[in-house]
């Protein structure tokens, strides 16, 4: 919609400005079956039940296990070292920030697994941790079109390159571009989603 409105062509977009590397790079076209086992194998190691004080360390045990997993299934998917150092730590971040929510609320309701669970939100703890990871570039890319000067700035977040700053001479704009992030920010997402509504089953006092 924003290229409409200025009528920009079509090329103005994030390759445009920061063209991505792919040469290296893994890759997850054919892998879908074994991440999908690795995804699976995961969840099923998320313990029958969680005390409050095992919280962190049921944490740690989980990303120790989908490290491996995730080494067992890269054989399909080609990831370098740091790309699986990435992952893990994602997901390990990702299920310390639910720990820390968990127990706020068990704190807050010490005696009341219902209203835990009541007023617990993945998706909130979710999106907080990936608001807390966006920044703006410091580089700014010039555009002319029609007369009209734009400066781009890229946005990114955790997982790369999401969205442009544009700049005019009185506007500010915030176009939403994920054509250059990481695929494997849905499986992540996808995974500590389901291993955290294990987690939560199996939170008990």
């Amino acid at each position: 919609m924003f290229r409409a409105k200025w009528g920009l062509p079509n090329s103005f977009q994030m390759a445009y400005f920061e063209p991505k590397e792919w040469e290296g790079l893994g890759s997850l076209d054919g892998a879908g079956p074994a991440l999908a086992t690795a995804r699976q194998h995961v969840i099923q190691a998320v313990p029958s039940q969680i005390t409050f004080t095992k919280l962190l360390s049921t944490v740690d045990d989980l990303s120790h296990i989908f490290r491996h997993e995730l080494g067992v299934a890269n054989v399909q998917v080609g990831l370098r070292t740091v790309e699986v150092d990435f992952a893990v730590s994602g997901f390990n971040d990702v299920l310390q920030a639910v720990a820390y929510r968990l127990m706020e609320l068990y704190h807050s309701h010490p005696d009341g697994l219902t209203q835990i669970h009541n007023n617990f939100d993945f998706a909130g703890v979710y999106q907080n941790w990936l608001d807390n990871s966006v920044q703006v570039s410091t580089t700014a890319h010039i555009y002319e079109h029609a007369d009209t000067e734009f400066k781009v700035r890229i946005i990114y977040n955790i997982y790369g390159h999401i969205g442009l700053e544009v700049a005019t001479a009185d506007e500010l704009h915030y176009v939403v571009d994920m054509s250059l992030a990481c695929p494997a920010s849905s499986y992540i997402y996808e995974l500590c989603s389901q291993v955290v509504k294990a987690m939560c089953r199996a939170f008990t006092f």
